[in-house]
């Protein structure tokens, strides 16, 4: 299943996803809308995350795996 961003009743289709670009869902500075970060790909899980977003990824999961 293909990711889609910043779906609403304004726009039922959302924006698909870049696949070029990290899958992490941001919001925007309004705190309305969510979309795909701007940055590439190349790691974490699959390497489809950033360096930024695939940092905080593995914290998140040595934090579980405590838990």
């Amino acid at each position: 299943m293909d990711r889609v961003y910043d779906q609403s009743n304004i726009r039922p289709q959302g924006i698909p996803e870049d696949s070029t670009r990290c899958i992490a869902e941001v919001v925007d500075e309004t705190g309305w809308h969510f979309y795909q970060c701007k940055r590439k790909r190349g790691y974490g899980p699959n390497g489809e995350y950033c360096k930024q977003h695939a940092k905080i990824i593995e914290s998140r999961r040595k934090q579980t795996k405590r838990t």
